[in-house]
């Protein structure tokens, strides 16, 4: 256990370390001591192995004036083996010197004067002399990338041309897959308010067992009504 140097105030931060004896692969844990009026843990212990012993760093602040006993939890030591073993307390002699005047109350020592107002800077305009030409240079080279790109890529979808065409929806039908043809074509006639009836009949017999034919005629009528000609 390291020994306090030299007198500490009041408020300050300090690292007390705590050595112990520890066999190579067995695993320390360190509690923490609880916060009381004598010191806060600042952060959670350090624990770093050093050859057959561990090391733990515990940084608290100090906040009683005098001579204190600060009391550190023993570690918890897993060996390899299992066993469990919990160390004894450590006992740490804190001193802190007080920061009120020496001889003298604290209740009766008188608040220092307030500090005057802190000016505000000057404004200047020499951030945005700074950013304007950086921001001007970043627009005219997105502008030079957007006309390099040339014509943009026309979306078949959204120019109103079909995906799947009578010609593949024929190649479903003739690998017996004519689910997958009325699926598409439902996809492409779907906004067709005057193929509803149509639709309905087809979920109606869609997965119903052995109707691969009426499916067919319901691939070719929809086609039919939809004006879907060959691709």
């Amino acid at each position: 256990m390291t020994k306090q140097q030299q007198p500490t105030t009041v408020g300050d931060t300090l690292t007390i370390v705590h050595r112990v004896a520890a066999p190579i692969g067995a695993v320390v844990q360190a509690r923490a001591p609880q916060d009381s009026t004598i010191a806060t843990l600042v952060g959670m212990p350090l624990v770093t192995r050093e050859g057959d012993s561990v090391r733990i760093a515990y940084t608290v602040a100090v906040w009683a004036p005098g001579r204190s006993d600060l009391i550190l939890p023993g570690p918890i030591v897993i060996g390899m083996n299992g066993r469990i073993d919990t160390l004894a307390n450590a006992h740490v002699a804190l001193n802190v010197a007080s920061l009120l005047p020496a001889g003298q109350v604290p209740g009766k020592v008188p608040p220092r004067p307030s500090h005057g107002w802190i000016p505000r800077a000057d404004s200047s305009v020499l951030p945005f002399g700074v950013l304007l030409p950086l921001v001007l240079l970043s627009l005219a080279l997105v502008h030079r990338l957007v006309r390099r790109r040339g014509k943009p890529v026309v979306d078949p979808v959204a120019a109103g041309q079909p995906l799947v065409g009578r010609e593949r929806l024929e190649r479903w039908l003739a690998a017996g897959e004519p689910r997958l043809a009325l699926d598409h074509l439902e996809w492409l006639t779907r906004d067709r308010a005057d193929l509803a009836e149509w639709r309905e009949r087809v979920d109606a017999v869609r997965f119903a067992p052995g109707v691969d034919r009426e499916l067919v005629t319901l691939v070719h009528e929809g086609c039919e009504r939809a004006g879907l000609g060959a691709s």
